[in-house]
């Protein structure tokens, strides 16, 4: 006979569902399993302290929240790969940056507002990095492409088909937008909170308006929900770049081979002797790349794609909005 969960591992199990979008989501979470709201408030900080759970706050859209992404290639030398990608991780909408053992040696997926500050962005990426060469993938080679990476290092769910259209936030609320991407206070009103620490910040917002704009963004698709980041991985995800060529039908080949959840990102490119398939596919590990691969060969009667493994993961952070130079 299997022991009773303790309070910990019961609000640990609960968190699955996540926390409602109310006044009061801990007391709404505690009604559901049975405790009261001070025994989750309690559980929650043994879950934070032990670090069991990194953190609790909200899951955003990024292409609901009107932000663009795009995937990038440096070709620089070994020797100054360490410089370049620590100025990569250095700008504050590089979610991913890692080294592969290929010519195009660093990787990168970069987001922003729009695409104007995007291709920006990008530009002054080349002439910081004073690279050989670059790579970026353009909007009509995309056919798939996971942009933002949860704070556990896991990619995010991909983005619905309907997204409708972007929501227009005002400074107040993207400055709410801004202290959600963080962590939702341990107290009995949380948005209480939220909407004190913006007025010290100079916004004239109260709870009301705090709950009321967050539940409004989730109506709309913006805010996809409040959900707790457990521990991080022991081993980080791994990725490897995959080149499938001689292709013969590669406008539905490449489809195919991005409705794999493994593969994060899948566009078409222009090699020499014809048109390529380039694909990341991620694991924990590399037998499970190595599976994914396979599955995707049997999958499309493919031959075998040149695979470069990493080298080197460098950054793997969360997507931050509305920061400066957004």
């Amino acid at each position: 006979m299997s022991r009773p969960l303790d309070p910990a591992e019961q609000v640990l199990a609960a968190l699955a569902d996540g926390l409602p979008v109310v006044l009061r989501p801990y007391a709404e979470m505690a009604a559901r399993i049975g405790m009261s709201e001070a025994e989750v408030l309690a559980a929650l900080r043994v879950l934070k302290d032990g670090r069991a759970v990194r953190r609790i706050g909200a899951r955003f859209s990024a292409a609901n929240l009107g932000y663009h992404a795009a995937l990038g290639a440096l070709a620089v030398p070994e020797d100054r790969t360490d410089d370049v990608a620590a100025m990569l991780g250095a700008l504050p909408n590089v979610t991913h940056v890692f080294e592969l053992d290929d010519r195009y040696r660093l990787w990168y997926v970069l987001s922003a507002a729009s695409r104007t500050r995007l291709e920006i962005v990008e530009s002054e990426i080349a002439r910081a990095a004073n690279a050989a060469d670059r790579y970026r993938v353009l909007p009509d080679e995309l056919y798939k492409v996971t942009p933002a990476f949860d704070a556990d290092g896991a990619p995010e769910a991909p983005e619905p088909p309907d997204q409708g259209l972007p929501a227009v936030l005002d400074r107040d609320e993207k400055a709410l937008v801004r202290l959600l991407q963080g962590d939702l206070p341990l107290t009995e009103r949380p948005f209480s909170d939220l909407a004190h620490t913006l007025g010290e910040c100079g916004f004239d917002v109260d709870e009301r308006w705090a709950l009321e704009r967050a539940q409004e963004l989730l109506s709309a698709g913006a805010l996809r929900g409040l959900s707790a980041t457990l521990r991080e991985r022991v081993e980080p995800w791994r990725s490897a770049l995959t080149v499938w060529r001689g292709l013969e039908t590669p406008e539905t080949t490449a489809p195919l081979i991005a409705s794999f959840p493994e593969v994060l990102h899948c566009f078409e490119r222009r090699v020499p002797g014809g048109m390529a398939i380039l694909a990341v596919v991620e694991g924990e590990a590399r037998p499970e790349i190595d599976r994914a691969i396979k599955r995707i060969r049997i999958a499309g009667g493919l031959d075998a794609p040149r695979i470069a493994y990493p080298l080197r993961e460098h950054v793997r952070s969360p997507m931050r909005f509305f920061t400066e130079g957004d």
